[in-house]
């Protein structure tokens, strides 16, 4: 077309200059066009050139005999020449229509000559001053074109981005976007690559290129790894159309691609037909490699040797490899023997090869199979010292297994910590040496180290070894006394293993054991008898299976092992701790008699044991507990006479002291409790002895004199760590005697003697409690107050809090408790006592008669905290304030909420609310049902059944039944005959009549 429009401006421009020019002229450039059209170039070049002749440079008809001039040079292929002539139209000729077509030209003759830098200049010339023209995305290509053949491939890339989009002046898209993918391909960027050349297959199936993109897309899906995608590529019937050497390549791809996805069929397939159809093909030893492996993966280790075997004839790298895999092959086919021998052929043939390590770590795996340890360390070690890592990793671990099974222990170690600083942590074999490592170090009691490495296991690679490394998780956590950890790890085994199994079950029983969880306990020792009856541990089993049932109280069992432990022999009798847990066993079932006959023969049998004198001391306190008080404190003083440095002194004076308290003899009990603070200042029982002397003066009516003792006490003891402990006791006993004002003093006292006791806050608490008794109200909240802000993290300071709300409400100082209950919810955050504090709140409200404000209070302990007390508490003020409105039905889904859910006094009170609720609202039946229940489910709460007996009379009269109106007032009458609730009833059977 565009040829076309030349040839009409052309004659255009003839007819124009008729008139000046003669015919000769107007005919020689006919003629030299006619030329042109009929490939007769060397004419049409002359005649062009005679034509230009008689023109002016200035004459547009010049130009376009020059331009044709040039173009019957370029198809002479005389390019040198059609470049000059092109040169002088771009150069001289600024207003020539065919500058554009000359530096287009230029370009491709410039580009065909390698000249890249003077075709770039030129094409960018054309693009400079003719921007958007037809030639515009044509140029861009070869620029493209020009980069990509200098390897500038980043500049490649810019030009033919912009090439491939300008659609509408590129004649070469399909090759732009071709070049394109290529460039991609050899900067490594395969998904670009795979990208443009998915687009020249789908946009331009008629291209010459179709084919060659095929092949380069299924090529570039290969590297990417996506060997599904390549197969689909390589596999299309249009690869066929490419040349042999082309398509071989691509069979040898496909093959290659067929054993990446492990379809190791497919692979023998390709890799058979290439060698089969293209014997001379450049990759014909690496496709018979390939066969090889695609037989051994198929566990064809016959046809794969048989491969292996040809290709070692020779000894290139292919070669040699081939060596070393014919002897895996027989390995791998169960002819070790004979893969010894070729290992062995490959040392002598190739000794300097650097896969020798790998032979010989070989070599040591084939010995260590045949339990010939010390010629596979023979192997093992110079394996271990080669260059090769992999190989190095997996002597090293495998030694390290050698010598784990020889519990050596530290060796074991050394060989099994290289691996982790020479293997991928992806790998098995770094796996097994992490767990050869942790159960080296666990053997080696470096628990810490240990459950490191188990722990980084388990987050590497969770499946591996799971029942082994739980195991070794389990008995190291069972070490670090973590037994609660240790159980869980036990129970995750899921082995098939019989050892395993046998050892999780023991680990289970002791981990429920040493928890305390003896019923659980008992059921895991059961059943490791039951299933391992024969087992060396069977006599443990037993002993701890009783102590199990001794912990869970089940003494008749417990005993009945011991017995049946001591009659079979399984358990010697010279075994003090069983013979005093088999007596305690027999106590605790209550088989008293014959606990005082085995504890007193232990005594005897075991004089010198550590079981003896508390054995002494059991048989008094059996007597003790029969109240048999007088025989205790003989057999609690014979534990003193037999063993003069028990160390059982302060509990056996502190029981004797007891012993006469519970016979009314204060005076001797005040002297054996006397004993413990004298003798054993330090005694865990000084506490509970000071009780004991507090409790007998108190009941001989001295309180002064307990007090005179403490204080001798601390006179005598001040450096001791409880002595503020001690101290503080003396406020208690004035308390408790009510003597407030002394109470105070004493408190007083402690905080100026101990001002850095943790008992301080609680001193100041009791200060204010003793003042509160006095009716100081004023000093009670100034103490109140003095808690809670000095000590606002301590759990007393709430119960200040409450103490003074509860006296500003006493005080009518409605205002003052609720700015103190608020305070508190801001600085007592996240205590336990803040629902208390808000239920509290809320009952201030309700006394102010904010009922609003006291309902949102209610909801929100209701809502937010509603597994305490207080939230039932708190639904049951709602409903009382919803039946006061008159809100009847949200008031009973209070009340039933409550009454269903709780069995005590708080369930008795809303299931009474609930009829009354029903009452009021005139569903009179309902009501009586209601009440009925509070009878049935909670008669043991007086209150409320007493007023529910008075409803359902009320109910009664609702009905018109006076009779049973009456039954009902005459039960309350019964029960109440001299109180307010039996003269409410005698008021309502009048008003009967």
């Amino acid at each position: 077309m565009e040829m076309m429009q030349k040839k009409l401006i052309f004659i255009f421009t003839l007819l124009l200059v008729v008139s000046v020019y003669s015919q000769t002229v107007s005919e020689k450039f006919a003629s030299a066009m006619e030329k042109y059209e009929q490939g007769r170039y060397a004419d049409s070049y002359t005649l062009f050139k005679s034509a230009a002749e008689n023109y002016g440079i200035e004459d547009e008809l010049y130009a376009s005999a020059l331009y044709y001039a040039a173009q019957s040079l370029i198809k002479l292929g005389e390019k040198d020449e059609a470049a000059a002539e092109l040169e002088f139209i771009v150069n001289n000729i600024n207003w020539s229509n065919f500058r554009e077509e000359a530096y287009y030209y230029l370009g491709l003759i410039y580009f065909d000559y390698k000249k890249f830098s003077i075709a770039r200049a030129r094409f960018e010339s054309l693009l400079e001053e003719f921007p958007g023209r037809k030639f515009s995305g044509s140029a861009l290509y070869w620029i493209g074109e020009s980069y990509a053949a200098e390897d500038k491939l980043d500049d490649a890339i810019e030009f033919l981005l912009k090439a491939v989009d300008d659609k509408a002046n590129n004649n070469f898209r399909d090759y732009s976007i071709y070049t394109l993918a290529t460039v991609y391909e050899k900067k490594g960027d395969y998904e670009n690559a795979v990208k443009y050349y998915d687009r020249l297959l789908s946009y331009y199936r008629k291209s010459p290129l179709l084919v060659s993109a095929q092949i380069r897309i299924g090529i570039c899906y290969f590297y990417l790894k996506d060997y599904q995608s390549s197969i689909l590529e390589l596999n299309n019937p249009l690869l066929s159309n490419l040349s042999p050497e082309l398509y071989s390549e691509s069979l040898y791809l496909l093959a290659n691609s067929y054993y990446r996805v492990e379809e190791y069929e497919n692979a023998e397939r390709i890799y058979t037909r290439l060698i089969k159809e293209y014997p001379s093909n450049k990759v014909m030893r690496d496709a018979q490699y390939g066969l090889g492996w695609s037989f051994f993966q198929q566990e064809k280790y016959n046809d794969a040797y048989r491969v292996f075997n040809f290709l070692s004839a020779e000894d290139d790298s292919t070669g040699i490899e081939s060596f070393f895999w014919k002897a895996e092959a027989r390995r791998y086919a169960g002819k070790d023997e004979e893969a010894l021998i070729i290992y062995k052929q490959f040392l002598e043939k190739y000794p300097a090869s650097n896969i020798i390590p790998r032979v010989k770590y070989q070599l040591g795996l084939l010995y260590f199979n045949k339990n010939n340890i010390e010629l596979a360390k023979r192997y093992l070690i110079p394996a271990a010292s080669g260059k090769d890592n992999t190989v190095r990793a997996k002597a090293y671990t495998l030694l390290g297994e050698i010598e784990l099974d020889k519990k050596q222990y530290v060796f074991a170690e050394n060989y099994f910590e290289p691996v982790l600083g020479i293997s991928d942590n992806t790998t098995d074999t770094f796996h097994r040496a992490l767990l050869g490592l942790a159960v080296s170090l666990y053997y080696l009691e470096n628990y810490s180290a240990a459950l490191e490495y188990l722990n980084e296991l388990m987050a590497l690679s969770p499946g591996f070894e799971r029942d082994r490394v739980n195991y070794y998780l389990a008995e190291i956590y069972f070490a670090k006394e973590n037994y609660k950890e240790a159980l869980l790890r036990f129970k995750a085994i899921e082995t098939e293993s019989e050892e395993i199994k046998r050892l999780a079950l023991y680990g289970k029983a002791y981990c429920y054991f040493n928890l305390g969880d003896y019923d659980n306990a008992a059921l895991q020792f059961s059943e490791f008898l039951r299933i391992y009856p024969n087992d060396k541990r069977s006599v443990d089993a037993k002993l701890r299976l009783a102590d199990s049932y001794f912990g869970s109280k089940n003494f008749t069992a417990s005993s009945k092992v011991y017995r049946d432990l001591f009659s079979s022999k399984g358990l010697p009798l010279d075994d003090p701790y069983a013979y005093y847990q088999f007596a305690q066993a027999l106590y605790k079932s209550g088989k008293n008699e014959k606990a005082i006959k085995e504890f007193t023969n232990l005594q005897k049998k075991f004089p010198k044991s550590s079981y003896a004198d508390v054995s002494l001391y059991t048989i008094g306190w059996i007597h003790f507990q029969n109240s048999e008080f007088s025989r205790a404190i003989d057999e609690y003083r014979s534990v003193l006479q037999t063993y003069k440095s028990t160390s059982l002194g302060p509990i056996v004076y502190y029981s004797i002291g007891d012993a006469f308290f519970n016979m009314g003899k204060y005076d001797s009990a005040i002297v054996n409790y006397k004993m413990v603070l004298t003798n054993y200042p330090s005694s865990q029982f000084i506490f509970d002895a000071v009780n004991g002397i507090q409790y007998s003066y108190v009941a001989l009516n001295k309180p002064e004199s307990a007090v005179d003792l403490i204080d001798a006490f601390i006179a005598q003891n001040p450096s001791l760590n409880f002595s503020d402990q001690i101290f503080f006791k003396k406020g208690e006993i004035y308390y408790s005697e009510k003597n407030y004002e002394k109470a105070k003093e004493s408190y007083k006292d402690f905080i100026a003697k101990f001002p850095d006791s943790k008992l301080v806050p609680e001193a100041y608490y009791w200060i204010g409690k003793s003042a509160e008794n006095l009716e100081k109200y004023e000093e009670a909240i100034f103490y109140f107050n003095t808690t809670f802000q000095k000590y606002p993290k301590n759990e007393i300071a709430a119960s200040a809090v409450l103490e003074m709300g509860s006296i500003h409400n006493k005080l009518e100082n409605y205002s003052g408790a609720i700015s103190t209950y608020d305070e508190a919810l801001e600085k007592l955050k996240g205590s336990s006592s803040i629902p208390e504090i808000m239920f509290m709140k809320g009952q201030t409200y309700i006394k102010m008669d904010s009922l609003q404000q006291a309902y949102e209070v209610f909801s929100d302990v209701s809502y937010y905290y509603r597994e305490t007390i207080f939230a039932d508490n708190s639904k049951i003020e709602m409903g009382t304030i919803d039946l006061a409105a008159g809100r009847y039905e949200n008031a009973e889904q209070y009340f039933l909420d409550i009454a269903e859910k709780r069995s005590d006094n708080l369930g008795a009170k809303a299931q009474y609310f609930y009829g009354l609720s029903l009452f009021e609202d005139g569903k009179v039946t309902e009501a009586i049902s209601a009440l009925v229940r509070v009878r049935t489910v909670f008669s043991s709460y007086d209150e409320w059944l007493t007023r529910s007996y008075m409803l359902l009379g009320d109910c009664y009269v609702k009905l018109n039944d006076k009779q049973k109106a009456e039954e009902m007032y005459r039960t309350v009458i019964r029960k109440h005959k001299n109180d307010d609730f039996g003269k409410e009833a005698m008021d309502k059977i009048r008003n009967l009549k």
